[in-house]
């Protein structure tokens, strides 16, 4: 099989692809997908043929070896550069965040931190993790260890229990039947929960395992020249109109991912030529476009390319937050981004990666050769820069590691949330401070700290008393006065959940309990749905309504307290869907009573979402970090009119308390209002909890 510079090339073409979506459409390209199945291409593919020879060894150490010498000397380099750039340009807020990552990034599970913490990789923005690419290195690093386990494995089996002929059709078999599981995985999270599905190794498997089975089944292919034609310039155009056309985000690894890949497998096809024929640009101009001079060295250095493009791009909007990506920054960031890469491939990924190579040339016999070339001068230059790179690494790593591992360890005594007594604490009072007029002093600092404030989360999130994304069962958990016959069920998502930690202070001291109902993304409504178009939330979601409904039945609380409104897209202002007042009618058909909670002011300035702690840590003042009033809370509760005429519900709205007449601040009193960007601080909450009980007095009617 003669070597395929155009795969290089087309290598080239994804990363090229990957990093002007990244910087200039803020979306993704399909260029990933595409170097995902060339991946499996080069690695698979090599490992099905070795297959084919009863002498190829089976030991797995010399390929992980290669793969460590391949991926590990850039990845520290790299990794180590933007921690530096994390301490510098980063708010201390982050760090924790990107530090996990960093751990998560060298050990090759980052995907699955993504995937766990729900990160939006479908634009760049300054909260962004400046690691968060490497999800794809992790999942590239899975597959190669999966593929050793099957391919080494199964071959050894073959060799043990079959004992003649070779495997290699076997475990193509195996690989097909991967692949066909693996689709039908990535279809069924599509589905369920794509921003899950998005991350999940299982679910990319498939384009990973779909390029080893070209390299074997389609190698030996070579089409008429005119059907060659065709075909690559039809496979250049899927892959490079991928990002114009959809948002891979949002359909990634699904079906729509064949576009991409689909494209590139044709290039690939293509791409074959007849034995001794050379592209050339008359007859073959896809396949000798990419073999030329500038796709190949963008091949070479895509992995370094790749590496370095992402932390540049967000350390740079972290470092002016106002700033927005113009031609000229842009190209800017891609100018330093390729010199670092063949910065990076010259003198840490080749030395390495050749190091094998640099230690044969030192016998005599190569010693005696390079005497005849005039080369001894050129292994002294090797061995220098193998001496060098390797010493970059180990203070890369030694440096990283330090640092993370610095922060790690005092990170229990620096984050822990102290309680805050703000409906007695002079300093800090909290919501009284826009309740009451109750005055706070200016010299004083905001509790909980910047670093606190992170860890500052309802009681039912710590105890695990709501259902996560993936499960579908209901958890029960009681608070506020636990013997109580007097019952109010805490029903919805974490919008809901949110209030728990006044509820809980209102219940132990006016004597009723608190169940919470609670799913993560899931308000309650009759049938999960909360849009005029009617589309469910999510399979989960949808799955748990049920259950939640029949649960609230059988506990027959006298209120539900639940959210009475929701922000228009993701800033507001807010509205009541017409979902919540069909739950409401109906709970009152059941005899139960409503205290519906208006939702609060969402932190975005039209670019994404805004972290309080972030924005305070990057020098914002409360106003400058909060929202307008008349941008993310309607100027009347939406509720109600929404709720005119249905006896069972009381409104509770507490807006006065996080808003002044023109500013929703994220600090109210010295006490950071949000733990997040949308989700109120338990802090806060505790300090509205005096509020709260005098609306909750006459909802209902129990002091």
């Amino acid at each position: 099989m003669a070597y395929r510079h155009d795969i290089d090339g087309l290598r080239g073409l994804a990363i090229a692809l990957v990093v002007v979506f990244h910087i200039w459409m803020g979306r993704v390209s399909g260029g990933v997908d595409v170097f995902l199945a060339l991946s499996g291409f080069f690695f698979l593919g090599s490992l099905l043929r070795g297959a084919d020879n009863p002498n190829t060894p089976l030991n797995p150490v010399p390929h992980v070896k290669r793969l460590v010498r391949r991926l590990y000397p850039a990845l520290l380099v790299t990794v180590f550069a933007t921690v530096v750039g994390t301490l510098l340009i980063k708010p201390p807020t982050q760090w924790t965040a990107i530090f996990d990552q960093t751990v998560a990034s060298l050990l090759y599970y980052q995907n699955w931190e993504l995937a766990y913490t729900a990160s939006d990789y479908a634009a760049a923005d300054a909260t962004i993790s400046p690691l968060q690419h490497l999800w794809s290195m992790s999942v590239q690093g899975q597959f190669y260890l999966i593929g050793l386990a099957v391919v080494l494995g199964g071959t050894a089996l073959w060799r043990l229990l079959v004992r003649r002929g070779t495997p290699k059709w076997f475990l193509v078999g195996v690989v097909a039947l991967g692949t066909a599981a693996s689709v039908w995985w990535s279809v069924i999270g599509q589905n369920a929960n794509q921003a899950w599905n998005y991350y999940d190794t299982a679910s990319r498997m498939w384009e990973l395992l779909v390029g080893g089975l070209v390299a074997i089944v389609l190698a030996g292919i070579v089409l008429p020249w005119p059907l060659r034609l065709v075909t690559t310039a039809a496979g250049l155009f899927l892959v490079v109109s991928t990002g114009f056309f959809f948002d891979g985000a949002g359909y990634f690894p699904g079906p729509l991912a064949w576009y991409p890949i689909g494209g590139a497998l044709l290039i690939v096809l293509g791409g074959n030529l007849p034995p001794g024929v050379r592209a050339r640009p008359g007859r073959d101009p896809i396949t000798w476009l990419l073999s030329g001079k500038l796709f190949r060295r963008l091949g070479d250095i895509s992995y370094s390319l790749y590496l370095w493009h992402w932390p540049l791009l967000i350390l740079w909007l972290s470092y002016d937050r106002d700033a927005e990506i113009t031609l000229v920054s842009g190209i800017a960031i891609i100018v330093i981004s390729v010199v670092l890469a063949l910065i990076t491939e010259k003198y840490v990924e080749r030395p390495l990666r050749m190091a094998s190579r640099a230690r044969n040339r030192t016998t005599p016999a190569a010693a005696a050769r390079d005497a005849i070339r005039g080369g001894p001068a050129r292994t002294v230059g090797q061995q220098k820069q193998f001496v060098g790179a390797t010493a970059l690494v180990v203070v890369a790593a030694v440096a990283t590691l330090g640092t993370v591992g610095w922060w790690g360890a005092t990170s229990a005594s620096r984050s822990a949330v102290p309680y805050v007594d703000s409906l007695t604490d002079p300093d800090h009072p909290g919501a009284r401070a826009f309740f009451d007029g109750t005055g706070a002093p200016d010299d004083v600092p905001f509790l909980p700290s910047l670093l606190q404030v992170g860890n500052d989360l309802p009681p039912s999130t710590l105890d695990g008393c709501i259902s996560d994304f993936e499960t579908s069962d209901v958890t029960m958990c009681v608070y506020g006065d636990v013997t109580s016959p007097r019952t109010v069920a805490l029903v919805g998502g974490s919008h809901a959940e949110h209030w728990i930690s006044g509820l809980d202070e209102v219940g132990r001291h006016y004597g009723f309990r608190v169940v919470t109902v609670l799913k993560m993304g899931c308000p309650l409504t009759l049938d999960a749905t909360v849009s005029d178009s009617n589309e469910q939330l999510y399979e989960s979601c949808t799955e748990w309504t049920p259950e939640a409904l029949a649960s609230l039945i059988g506990l027959q609380p006298e209120f539900v307290f639940t959210t009475a409104t929701r922000p228009v897209g993701v800033m507001g202002p807010d509205i009541t869907p017409r979902q919540y007042v069909d739950l409401w009618r109906a709970l009152g058909d059941q005899g139960i009573g409503v205290l519906a909670i208006r939702d609060t002011p969402w932190l975005n300035n039209g670019r994404g979402p805004i972290r309080a702690g972030d924005c305070l840590g990057d020098g914002g003042t409360p106003e400058e970090c909060g929202m307008p009033r008349e941008r993310s809370i309607s100027p009347i509760n939406p509720a109600s009119l929404a709720a005119a005429g249905l006896d069972n519900v009381r409104l509770i709205d507490l807006t006065d308390g996080l808003c002044d007449p023109g500013n929703c601040p994220v600090v109210v009193g010295n006490v950071i209002v949000y733990h997040d960007s949308h989700h109120l601080s338990g802090s806060w909450v505790r300090s509205a909890s005096g509020e709260l009980a005098r609306q909750m007095g006459p909802a209902t009617g129990w002091w």
